[in-house]
């Protein structure tokens, strides 16, 4: 996944969000010629496989920070006198020229020491192109957030520009971010430990007994490994959208107690641009299954080929 267009990010999630727990991945860019022309004047000489460098301080608070570690203020605490040096002159009144260096006190909050992370950039070739990666490969769920954050915002102050490669940089399919009433997320199968991180807002304010009803049925469906979800925003508020574009199949599930789920074939783009009213009552539904006995034999039976004998 290519980040563009930012000078720094706070959290990762987003841009990792298609990576499964486990998974290996690599942060850099590609070296085109204008990439080349960055790396000679941060210092690479030959942009030969194997040649690494840390980055000089001198391109802002990430790359400064990278090199020479830092103080953070920690505010929850009382603050404490300090002292900083400063010096003096001054010429008395008879023309005598007189300096000194004074300590001057001062209060603060006390500081916690960051040591530098120390991440080499590093140039490395898979087939006929050359990538330059910050750091190792790392690792979804082991990588401290801090480390990942950190060597993202360096590529971004650097580069302009950072993206996530498979552990073998080869590129990430990841979906189009098209705003359509919907939060598409990333494409892929997505395990339901992972999808359920997402519906967090959705679920948090339903009643405990409803919450767990409908967790279920989520999961149900997400049992089937969909190739794309999407939550709805605003007006579609707790409508949820399994696409199974292989089978042609979209899944559309409100997370209310108590609704139907409707089943779609076609144009996933232009269904999502119908409002809710008008899904539902233009007739254009394969199915509806209502959420009564039967409904779980019901999503089995649009996915005969499917291995899980367990779901009844």
């Amino acid at each position: 996944m290519k980040i563009t267009g930012k000078k720094r990010i706070r959290n990762s999630e987003k841009y990792m969000s298609h990576i499964n727990e486990g998974g290996k991945a690599n942060i850099g860019v590609a070296i085109t010629a204008e990439i080349a022309v960055k790396l000679q004047e941060i210092g690479f000489k030959t942009l030969l496989s194997g040649e690494s460098l840390v980055p000089a301080p001198k391109f802002g608070p990430v790359s400064k920070f990278n090199v020479n570690g830092k103080d953070v203020p920690q505010k929850d605490k009382p603050k404490e006198t300090v002292y900083r040096q400063q010096y003096w002159s001054w010429t008395d009144w008879d023309g005598n020229s007189h300096s000194r260096t004074v300590d001057i006190p001062y209060q603060r909050y006390p500081r916690k020491w960051i040591p530098a992370p120390w991440v080499e950039l590093m140039i490395v070739q898979s087939g006929e192109n050359k990538f330059v990666i910050a750091g190792d490969t790392i690792t979804k769920g082991q990588t401290e957030e801090t480390d990942i954050v950190h060597r993202i915002n360096l590529m971004l102050a650097i580069f302009k520009q950072a993206e996530i490669f498979q552990e073998n940089l080869e590129r990430y399919e990841v979906p189009r971010t098209v705003k359509l009433g919907w939060d598409i997320l990333p494409e892929g199968e997505m395990p339901w430990e992972t999808f359920k991180h997402h519906l967090t807002p959705v679920l948090n304010s339903k009643s405990k007994g409803k919450k767990i009803i409908i967790a279920e049925r989520l999961e149900t469906i997400s049992k089937y490994n969909p190739d794309f979800h999407a939550i709805g925003d605003n007006g579609y508020q707790g409508y949820i959208i399994f696409g199974f574009t292989r089978e042609n199949l979209y899944i559309f599930e409100n997370a209310e107690y108590g609704n139907a789920t409707y089943v779609f074939e076609g144009d996933w783009k232009q269904l999502s641009k119908m409002t809710k009213a008008e899904i539902i009552a233009s007739d254009i539904h394969k199915h509806r299954f209502v959420h009564l006995d039967g409904w779980k034999r019901q999503i089995a039976e649009l996915f005969p080929h499917h291995t899980d004998k367990k779901i009844s």
